[in-house]
């Protein structure tokens, strides 16, 4: 039993002396380095349905407008301090909407922190037009409603330089860029 006893406190202070081992501490130290990349990313969200000139409910009466307000443009985009960006729009050089009409563009953007302003309604050209100003570091979201909503406005201007089955296809071009 004596011995048995010997034993057991050796084994006491054996463990005792290895425990005083195992809190002992060592460090080390790591350099993390952080940064910032600039972002300007976007896309849209599909193509406008066609915007087709309808005839009135009423003879005598001017056909409406016809719009589509379906898609977005959707972007992320991280800038310096005090510095922004820009959605422009405009399409090419031998594009054009049908005789008497103006194809018409308002983007939105949703009234979330630095997404930026809408500049209102412009007349497409080929010339690059504001469509939205003041866009900070964001990201807009992906969902099918997230973004600047694009609404399209096929604007007639001059109901008697209609020409019946005058069809038009243009392509808008959308350019996030730097003020």
């Amino acid at each position: 039993m004596k011995e048995a006893l010997k034993v057991l406190l050796a084994g006491a202070v054996l463990a005792l002396g290895l425990a005083g081992l195992t809190f002992a501490q060592t460090t080390a130290n790591q350099t993390v380095t952080m940064q910032i990349s600039a972002i300007s990313a976007m896309r849209v969200t599909g193509n406008p349905l066609s915007l087709t000139v309808s005839a009135p409910a009423v003879g005598g009466d001017l056909p409406a407008n016809p719009s589509d307000s379906s898609t977005y443009a959707q972007y992320t985009s991280t800038v310096g301090a005090g510095v922004s960006r820009r959605l422009q729009a405009n399409w090419g050089n031998s594009d054009a909407a049908p005789a008497g009409c103006s194809l018409l563009l308002t983007a939105t953007p949703a009234a979330l922190p630095n997404q930026g302003t809408s500049a209102g309604q412009i007349t497409m050209t080929s010339t690059a037009a504001n469509v939205v100003t003041g866009i900070r570091s964001c990201a807009t979201g992906t969902g099918a409603a997230n973004g600047a909503r694009l609404a399209y406005v096929l604007s007639i201007s001059d109901m008697t330089a209609l020409v019946a089955g005058d069809n038009r296809t243009v392509t808008i071009t959308l350019t996030l860029t730097d003020n």
